[in-house]
């Protein structure tokens, strides 16, 4: 059977998807899995794990794997682009190689004469070998040979002109380093996972610092000749005025990293120093998370699930910037999304383009704000909206009027913790009798980092823990609580990845008589957990137990937001 009819088979592609693709493939003379990825019906990952298991070979994923590039180069990196495929170790006269199309018999027949070895299979995802072969061709020349290279033709230029020039632009000789440079550090921040890279001045030298799981991490040193190179480079990419360094400025940029575009927004701040320059990476290709994936316990997601098949209301998202709002909608519109129901989304920026959902982007300069937007959205014929963040009196009444007239609203809030968000909603204007008849839950959320599997090792005492912490048990559970170590795969952190801690409060007809009365935000925590909801902090007590946290983690996120 031909891959097509197969997916359609296992469920994953319907005749109508095909017959478009087909048509696709015969216009643009591309693979049809790619066309498929391309055209959004099947993701890139579900195609690998569907070809995984037809060959019975395992899925990687590059994330995880640490490639030795002597392993690596034992296929010429045209033949590894050309077939798809790259060598990820090798034992004992066998060598392992990654394919996206681990059925390709020629491709294996090919590189087992090349490397006269027996060749074993595993499954990857196109994007992630032609990523991974990028890398290794961008990896032969280091971050500091770069900056070696500027200062050479720094200071030759200086030589050659006695009088020193203030820098506005990056220009001549200078421009080319530079530009590889700046490129080097941001594709090293996305290919390590960071939401942000911090590019600090200080007297005497420009630090660099990265965010990864929500901590900063030193990266480069860059000395001070460079900084006003570096900073007009970064201003250029985002569209910035380079002459002006008196003012803060605000940008955006799309750069292609490896086979992907990555989203990002960058901001400048004069200080005593320089220009400090803070860059947001939006979407660094994560794709969209599932809501089984988010981690929320068994009993929340059942009552979420049930949140969401509500014909009508609204549901709010809440927490602090960074701590993972986005993700969970976007799982939520994922997971509902279908061809029965019309979604819209109002978003500042749009940060993971989906499929079958009309995503629009707020542009404040001409006037398209969430409550503009939200107004003429409600035209479009509306089933469900997702209404980016609810930051003024104007898009809050408008979001609840919508849901009394028959649409599921999802939006944010910035407040500390769930029941919060009702206070602040008031504050801002909404009407307290519309309020009970609209609001059907408040999600809130922090982001812990996850241990490493690698190198996570049980507590040997922890009922000591929590006593030392000042932290009450849970009652009547065996207590066990795990630490973090260190080792390569975690970058000696002893955490790899995030995870959420929730609370999630069901409002009901309890909740009626307070919201008219104005109450404060402890009278409806109390009917919230007299409604059977867990506070975010012994959701987080519960992931520690599991060993996905520690304890000391899980304070850390708490304690800096007020809890």
């Amino acid at each position: 059977m031909e891959l097509g009819e197969r997916l359609i088979a296992a469920g994953l592609l319907s005749e109508s998807q095909l017959e478009l693709a087909d048509r696709e493939q015969r216009r643009r003379g591309l693979p049809l899995s790619t066309v498929l990825v391309d055209l959004g019906v099947v993701s890139a990952e579900q195609i690998s794990d569907f070809l995984a298991q037809a060959t019975h070979s395992k899925r990687v994923s590059f994330a995880s794997l640490k490639l030795d590039p002597s392993v690596t180069g034992l296929i010429p990196r045209s033949v590894a682009r050309q077939l798809r495929a790259l060598p990820v170790s090798q034992a004992a006269g066998t060598i392992t190689v990654a394919m996206a199309d681990p059925s390709n018999v020629i491709a294996i027949d090919t590189i087992s004469q090349l490397t006269r070895r027996h060749v074993e299979v595993v499954t990857a995802t196109e994007r992630d070998i032609l990523n991974a072969l990028d890398r290794l061709e961008a990896e032969g020349d280091s971050i500091q040979h770069s900056i070696d290279r500027i200062i050479e033709a720094h200071t030759k230029d200086k030589e050659s002109q006695p009088e020193p020039e203030q820098v506005l632009g990056v220009t001549g000789e200078d421009e080319a380093p530079t530009i590889h440079l700046v490129s080097q550090i941001i594709s090293r921040a996305v290919e390590t996972g960071a939401s942000d890279i911090h590019f600090e001045p200080e007297e005497r030298l420009m630090r660099i610092r990265v965010r990864i799981d929500g901590v900063l991490h030193p990266d480069v040193l860059i000395p001070k000749p460079l900084q006003p190179l570096v900073a007009a480079r970064l201003k250029i990419l985002a569209d910035l005025d380079v002459s002006e360094s008196r003012i803060p400025q605000d940008g955006r940029a799309t750069i292609t990293v490896g086979r992907r575009q990555v989203n990002l927004r960058v901001s400048s701040l004069p200080t005593s120093h320089g220009e400090s320059i803070v860059i947001r990476i939006l979407n660094p290709g994560t794709g969209l998370a599932r809501l089984a994936n988010l981690g929320l316990p068994p009993e929340t997601e059942g009552r979420l699930r049930h949140v969401m098949d509500a014909p009508h209301g609204v549901v709010i998202v809440t927490g602090p910037t960074g701590s993972g709002k986005t993700t969970t909608l976007y799982a939520i519109l994922n997971e509902i999304s279908s061809t029965e129901l019309s979604i819209f989304t109002l978003e500042d920026p749009v940060e993971i383009r989906m499929p079958g959902i009309r995503q629009t982007q707020i542009k404040e300069d001409v006037g398209l704000t969430f409550s503009a937007g939200l107004r003429s959205l409600l035209r479009q014929d509306p089933d469900v909206i997702l209404v980016g963040e609810t930051r003024d009196v104007e898009t809050a009444q408008l979001m609840i009027r919508a849901a009394l007239t028959g649409h599921l609203v999802f939006s944010t809030l910035h407040t500390n913790d769930a029941p919060g968000a009702i206070p602040r909603l008031l504050d801002m204007g909404v009407e307290p009798f519309l309020l009970p008849d609209s609001l059907l839950a408040v999600i809130a959320q922090r982001l812990v980092r996850r241990l490493c599997p690698k190198c996570k090792s049980p507590v040997e005492e922890p009922e000591k823990v929590f006593r030392d912490l000042e932290v009450e048990p849970p009652a009547g559970k065996a207590l066990t609580l795990w630490k973090n170590g260190g080792c390569t795969a975690c970058g000696d952190t002893g955490f790899k990845g995030r995870q959420g801690i929730f609370e999630l409060m069901m409002v009901d007809g309890r909740f009626h008589d307070p919201i008219v009365r104005r109450a404060g935000a402890h009278e409806f925590g109390k009917l919230a957990r007299e409604g059977g909801m867990a506070s975010m902090f012994e959701d987080g007590v519960r992931v520690a137990m599991e060993g996905s946290t520690t304890i000391q983690e899980l304070l850390r996120v708490t304690r800096m937001h007020g809890h």
